[in-house]
């Protein structure tokens, strides 16, 4: 016997690795706008530039990041898929293009955030025994593991370095007599 059937709305435990979700800017904190000021004391209120990259220059007052989150959906099952087999039933919804799992379907969205939470637990476990399994990878050893991972942190401390840099010859410009740091396409 199904616990559902179609036309049924229903809430889906959904995990989502990798989501885009919207951040307030690190640099206006949402006001559209930063003020710069001048070497002669005045100071100038400009549009964001970095909130607004890729948005046509117009300011939005967030950045986007990607995060693991847990976001249940309702949807209405608009078809199933039962097997029978000597260990009992299987049923499989269906809802657009996408198939969805009996264990993964509830009445309530309570219900499926206590699943989503559990999908979540689940995926952070094996990514921890993946982490723990290239350590005894044969094909590559635990040194070269060690020393892959050891350049990628050099890399990234060059990078970190670079860009402070970067980020304090913008502080050293906004006082002198030209009044803007703009990147001009090959860095400052």
């Amino acid at each position: 016997m199904t616990k559902f059937k179609i036309g049924d709305m229903v809430w889906h435990a959904r995990f989502l690795r990798g989501a885009a979700v919207q951040v307030p800017c690190p640099v206006c904190y949402e006001k559209l706008k930063v003020t710069l000021i001048l070497g002669n004391g005045d100071s100038v209120e400009l549009p964001c530039d970095y909130c607004g990259k890729g948005n046509l220059g117009v300011p939005t007052g967030y950045d986007t990041e990607y995060q693991t989150v847990n976001e249940p959906e309702q949807i209405i099952i608009e078809g199933m898929d039962v097997e029978i087999t000597r260990s009992g039933e299987k049923v499989q919804y269906r809802a657009g293009h996408y198939i969805y799992y009996e264990e993964d379907l509830f009445t309530t969205q309570e219900e499926a955030v206590l699943r989503s939470d559990e999908l979540r637990k689940e995926y952070e476990e094996s990514e921890k025994k993946r982490n723990d399994y290239i350590k005894y990878d044969v094909k590559k050893s635990f040194a070269w593991n060690a020393g892959y991972h050891m350049r990628q942190v050099k890399d990234l401390e060059k990078k970190i370095g670079y860009h402070r840099e970067k980020a304090i010859l913008c502080k050293e410009r906004s006082s002198d007599r030209r009044g803007k740091c703009q990147d001009r396409g090959g860095g400052l």
